[in-house]
C-alpha cells in the first residue's frame, strides 16, 4: 500500500511539473516590440487582393496590440521592461480562424500525445501507422501484446492513423473521395474485418476501444456495454439498439461514438488526463499558426474541459463553440429561448456561437454521368447518396430549424455536402425569420452559416446568400481529396462546385478556411492542407480541378485571417494586426507573400502568439531571440528539431 500511495505521489508530482513547464513556456514579456519585420496586418478586410498595411515593426503590450509602423517609429516607444525582437526580415501573419475544426475529436488520436499522457498503467494505448493492409497484418500482435501488458477490467485503446497525408481516409466528407477511384484504400474499422466477436475472444476481461482518426470505431461487447450504460438515450447513442422513434432519432445530429467514448467513457474516471490530452492538441494547433477556431460542442465533457482550461488561463487558443447536442430538446421553450438568445456570451477564449439542428446530407440537383465509373460500380449507393435531404420540407431538421430561427437563433456550423439542403434550409431560415418580424438587415446581421461549401453552392445560389449574408466556411481539404471523384461523378461543371473560392469572392459573401482533418496524426499542415489547395487546385492525382475557382495568395490570406474573425464574431479583436486587437499572430520561415505558389505548402510556423503569450516558438528562434521554446509540438512533434 506504502509503494502504491508514492506512486501515485508520483504521478501527482509529474504532472504538476508538466503543467508548471506549460504554463512558464507561455509567458513571455508583457511589453514587447517587434522590428525588421514584413508584417502583413491586413487591415483591409474588402472583397479584394488588398492586404492593407505592410509594416516593420509592431508594439505588443499586456497582449493587445499597441502600434504599428516603421522601425524608427516603433523602436523608441521601448522601455527598461520592454523585450525587443529582431525577426530579421522575416514575414508576420495574423493568426489562422479556422471555422470547422474538431481538435476535441483529434486530440485523442494524436499518438505523441495519447502516449505521452495515458502511460498503461492508466489506459493501454497503442497506434498503428501505413496502409490498412499492413494495419489488419499488424493488428493481432499489437492487440495481443496490449492484451498481455493489460490488467483485469482495463481499457485497451488502439488508434489506427490514415497515412502521413490522409492517404489512406474514407475520401471527402461526402463519401465521393480518394478510395473511390483506389482499390487500396479502404475502411479497416467497417465492422467486418474486425468484429466485436473477435475482440471478445481476444480479450475477454477488458474494454477494447479501435479508433481510426476520422469517425470510424469498433469495440468489444464490454466497451458497447459502457458506453450504453453512459449514454442510454437512443437518439443521442447510435450503440443502443432498437431505439423507439427511429425517425427522429435518424433527424438527430451525428451522435458516433467516436464522439465521446474516449472522452466521456473511457477517461471518465481520468479527467486530469483528459484535460492534459485537450490541452496539449489545442498547443499544437497553434503549431500550425491557429490562434481560434469554431467548432461544435462535440460532448458533455467538451465545454467542461475548455470551461476548466479557460478559467485556469490554460486555454492555448480561442474557441467559439456551438449547439452540437440532441436537438429535440428545443421542445422546451425554455431551453429553445435561452441557446438561441445567448451568442456572443462568453469570455475571450470561449464563447457562444449559435446552434446547428442536424448533419445536412448529400443530395443535390446535379445528375450522374452515364459513363461515370462510380456511378456504374455503385449506383444505387451514389443515387441514395444524392437523392436524401436532410432538411426536406416537411421534416423534423426543417420544424426544428424553423422553431430555433423564430426564436431569434443564429444557426452556424453545420456541417453538409451538397447544394440541396443549402436550398432547403435558406427557405427555412428565411421563411422563420420573416414569420418573427425581422427586417432583411436584421436577417443579415444574423450571421447564419454553412461549412465545408462541398458541391455547393450552385452560382445561381450567390445571390440570395449575398442578399441575407448567409457565410460559407470551405474545407480546403475536400479540393485535393474529393475533385477527382466528383468530377467522375458529374463533371466539370459540378467539379467547380467543390470549395468554390472565386465564385464565393467576387459574390461578395464573407467565406472561410477548415481543414477538418486530424493533422497532428500527418505531416500535413494548414498551409497544405488547407490554404495551398485553394491557390492551386490541385488535387491528390497531381491534377487541377476547376482551375476558374482559384484565388491567389492574398485573398487566401483573408479568407483565413480577417474574414474567419467575421464569422466568429470577433472581428473588432481578431483576424488582423491592428491597434487596439488582440495580439494573436505567428512569424513563419519563409515570405508567403513573394515564394512560388508550390512553395506555399512547405511553410513552417516558428512562432505563434495568442493574446500576448507563446504558445509555439521552435528551438532555433527560441535561441536567437532569448525565450523558451514552447508548445506540443515543440515538446513531442517534428518542431523540436526546427
Amino acid at each position: 500500500m506504502k509503494g502504491r500511495k508514492m506512486g501515485s505521489l508520483f504521478v501527482v508530482l509529474g504532472w504538476a511539473l508538466v503543467a508548471s513547464f506549460s504554463l512558464q513556456a507561455q509567458q513571455a514579456p508583457s511589453d514587447m516590440i517587434f522590428v525588421n519585420g514584413k508584417i502583413v496586418t491586413v487591415d483591409d478586410s474588402s472583397f479584394n487582393s488588398n492586404l492593407g498595411t505592410i509594416a516593420q515593426a509592431m508594439h505588443v503590450k499586456d497582449g493587445k496590440i499597441l502600434h504599428v509602423g516603421t522601425n524608427n517609429q516603433i523602436r523608441p516607444m521601448a522601455g527598461s521592461d520592454t523585450k525587443i525582437v529582431d525577426l530579421k526580415g522575416r514575414t508576420m501573419l495574423p493568426g489562422f480562424i479556422l471555422t470547422h475544426e474538431h481538435p476535441w475529436d483529434w486530440s485523442p488520436v494524436s499518438p505523441p500525445i495519447i502516449q505521452k499522457v495515458l502511460t498503461d498503467d492508466i489506459v493501454v494505448t497503442r497506434a498503428l501507422t501505413g496502409s490498412p493492409d499492413e494495419n489488419l497484418k499488424a493488428f493481432p500482435g499489437v492487440l495481443s501484446e496490449a492484451v498481455s501488458k493489460a490488467k483485469p477490467g482495463q481499457w485497451i485503446y488502439i488508434v489506427f492513423t490514415l497515412g502521413r497525408n490522409y492517404e489512406y481516409s474514407l475520401g471527402g466528407n461526402g463519401g465521393y473521395g480518394r478510395n473511390g477511384l483506389d482499390p487500396a484504400v479502404f475502411n479497416v474499422l467497417d465492422g467486418e474485418r474486425i468484429t466485436t466477436e473477435q475482440l471478445d475472444a481476444a480479450a475477454p476481461n477488458n474494454f477494447v476501444l479501435l479508433r481510426d482518426v476520422f469517425v470510424s470505431t469498433v469495440m468489444n461487447q464490454k466497451a458497447i456495454d459502457a458506453g450504453i450504460e453512459a449514454f442510454p438515450d437512443p437518439c443521442t447513442n447510435s450503440l443502443v439498439p432498437n431505439p423507439n422513434n427511429e425517425t427522429e432519432c435518424a433527424n438527430s445530429p451525428a451522435r458516433m461514438p467516436m464522439r465521446w467514448m474516449a472522452e466521456d467513457v473511457m477517461l471518465k474516471d481520468h479527467y486530469s488526463q483528459l484535460v492534459e490530452i485537450q490541452r496539449l492538441g489545442l498547443e499544437w494547433w497553434a503549431g500550425y499558426g491557429m490562434t481560434a477556431y469554431a467548432s461544435n460542442a462535440y460532448s458533455p465533457s467538451n465545454l467542461k474541459v475548455y470551461k476548466d482550461l479557460d478559467g485556469r488561463g490554460q486555454m492555448p487558443i480561442r474557441n467559439m463553440w456551438t449547439w452540437n447536442w440532441h436537438p429535440e430538446m428545443f421542445k422546451d421553450p425554455f431551453l429553445l429561448t435561452s441557446v438561441a438568445t445567448r451568442t456572443g456570451e462568453g469570455s475571450d477564449y470561449l464563447w457562444y456561437g449559435g446552434a446547428t439542428i442536424a448533419v445536412g446530407r448529400g443530395c443535390t440537383q446535379a445528375k450522374p454521368l452515364a459513363s461515370s465509373k462510380l456511378v456504374q460500380n455503385s449506383a444505387m449507393q451514389v443515387e441514395q447518396r444524392i437523392s436524401s435531404c436532410a432538411y426536406a420540407p416537411g421534416s423534423v431538421p426543417a420544424r426544428l430549424l424553423y422553431d430555433y430561427v423564430q426564436a431569434g437563433g443564429r444557426f452556424v456550423n453545420l456541417h453538409t455536402i451538397g447544394d440541396g439542403d443549402i436550398d432547403n434550409i435558406m427557405n427555412v431560415i428565411v421563411r422563420a425569420s420573416k414569420d418573427a418580424g425581422m427586417t432583411d438587415e436584421e436577417i443579415r446581421a444574423k450571421r447564419h452559416g454553412f461549412d465545408h461549401t462541398t458541391m455547393w453552392p450552385r452560382p445561381d445560389q450567390i445571390p440570395m446568400m449575398k442578399q441575407y449574408n448567409f457565410l460559407a466556411s470551405g474545407d480546403g481539404y475536400e479540393v485535393v481529396q474529393a475533385s477527382p471523384a466528383v468530377f467522375d461523378i458529374f463533371g466539370e461543371r459540378v467539379a467547380g462546385w467543390i470549395v468554390p473560392k472565386r465564385r464565393l469572392v467576387e459574390g461578395g459573401i464573407y467565406n472561410t478556411i477548415e481543414v477538418d482533418r486530424a493533422l497532428p496524426t500527418t505531416d500535413l499542415s494548414i498551409f497544405s492542407g488547407g490554404i495551398s489547395p485553394i491557390i492551386t487546385r490541385k488535387s491528390w492525382d497531381g491534377k487541377v480541378y476547376a482551375s476558374g475557382q482559384r484565388v491567389d495568395r492574398e485573398t487566401a490570406l483573408k479568407i483565413a485571417s480577417t474574414w474567419g474573425a467575421y464569422y466568429v464574431l470577433r472581428e473588432n479583436e481578431l483576424g488582423s494586426l491592428e491597434p487596439g486587437k488582440w495580439a494573436d499572430f505567428m512569424v513563419l520561415d519563409r515570405d508567403y507573400l513573394t515564394i512560388p505558389e508550390d512553395d506555399i505548402a512547405n511553410i513552417r510556423v516558428l512562432m505563434t502568439m495568442v493574446g500576448g503569450k507563446v504558445v509555439h516558438l521552435v528551438p532555433s528562434m527560441a535561441r536567437e531571440i532569448g525565450l523558451q521554446s514552447a508548445g506540443a509540438m515543440v515538446q513531442l512533434g517534428p518542431a523540436a528539431q526546427w
